[in-house]
């Protein structure tokens, strides 16, 4: 079976994540069409505005075969471990290619940079700077955009793999909050938070937003409440950063504030989000150390096609996991606290609506 592979958030969903999906399927020709989506959280260190099994049911019903899950230890971390994991999945998943958006949309330049020996992660920073690679022409001389940064990753990831990438032109606007029919997530994301009018972008209906503004006070109080030296075992706490966030926690205390007072050169917006949402899952560098090597894939949801992509799978050795208390458990370990600690954001009813649902195995439709 001609497998196609996209590698999604969907926070949330919008029509430019439809059109993804159907050129997809023109470009690949495939028979049937897999996504590796991130869960709970998403990979610039937010919750995801709508939980994982409304995304895995938008994404069913909208032209995807099979959805698998990354791992939330993958999907919170930049761009190059995002992309590596989610590329690995979907090479476990027989994908023979992967289409991506791109803001330039110039497949073979984007591949010349993926083979420099650069860190993906670092090139806005190298282009800010001034400094320039052989090859690597006008793209290096302008800023990258973040789907042009992670087209690079996913093709670094492909290199020695028997994957054909495939790229389409992303038309949004990613840093624009106007709202349209073609507009980006973030916008959707602010429409929600403002309460104004967002159905003429995404085919869903966001009920119960999540955003990380609602984190903040517990992580406030963690910091505050851990000393210094036990602060510095959560996972992306490093070069001591748990001082720039006391530091600040005390002088700030509203989100916006503290962000804007904490994001420099050294730390990022996302590599903050990161680690503030690490710390309230209370995620241990040990207990990612324990993490056993990715040779699995974790099943949300499929349809008739996935599920015959499953049996094939299975027949060929393939290391298939649909219910969660067999996931290895190390990676178990860290997804319960972060189901636990995303639906502790809600009201009992809801909280044990997401939590079985966490339990009980794959959408199907």
């Amino acid at each position: 079976m001609n497998l196609c592979g996209i590698i999604t958030e969907y926070n949330p969903m919008h029509n430019g994540h439809l059109y993804h999906i159907q050129k997809a399927k023109e470009l690949s020709g495939c028979d049937a069409l897999i996504t590796c989506m991130s869960g709970f959280f998403t990979q610039r260190g937010e919750p995801s505005i709508i939980d994982k099994f409304q995304k895995t049911k938008a994404a069913l019903e909208n032209g995807v075969d099979l959805v698998l899950e990354l791992p939330y230890i993958y999907t919170l971390q930049n761009a190059t471990i995002f992309a590596q994991n989610a590329v690995k999945i979907l090479e476990l998943a027989g994908a023979s290619s992967i289409c991506f958006g791109s803001e330039t949309n110039n497949l073979e330049e984007l591949k010349e940079i993926a083979a420099l020996n650069i860190n993906p992660d670092h090139l806005k920073e190298i282009t800010k700077a001034g400094y320039s690679y052989p090859k690597a022409y006008g793209l290096l001389s302008g800023e990258f955009m973040p789907n042009d940064i992670l087209a690079i990753c996913y093709l670094k990831a492909m290199q020695d793999k028997a994957i054909t990438p495939l790229s389409i032109k992303r038309t949004s606007d990613f840093n624009s909050e106007d709202m349209s029919t073609n507009t980006s997530a973030k916008a959707i994301r602010k429409a929600v938070y403002n309460n104004e009018d967002y159905k003429m972008a995404t085919p869903l209906k966001i009920d119960n937003p999540l955003f990380i503004e609602d984190y903040f006070k517990i992580f406030s109080s963690i910091v505050f409440s851990t000393p210094s030296k036990d602060l510095s075992k959560y996972f992306l706490v490093d070069e001591g950063i748990e001082k720039l966030f006391y530091k600040n926690l005390i002088k700030y205390h509203d989100f916006e504030s503290f962000m804007s007072h904490s994001v420099s050169k050294r730390y990022t917006k996302a590599r903050i989000k990161r680690t503030m949402i690490h710390i309230v899952n209370h995620i241990l560098k040990e207990d990612v150390n324990k993490l056993e090597p990715l040779d699995f894939i974790y099943v949300l949801g499929f349809n008739d096609k996935g599920r015959q992509i499953l049996k094939d799978l299975k027949e060929k050795g393939v290391k298939v996991i649909t219910q969660f208390k067999n996931l290895p458990s190390s990676y178990r370990n860290i997804e319960y606290k972060a189901a636990l600690n995303y639906a502790n954001q809600f009201d009992q009813e809801r909280f044990e609506y997401l939590m079985k649902e966490e339990l009980k195995g794959p959408i199907i439709l």
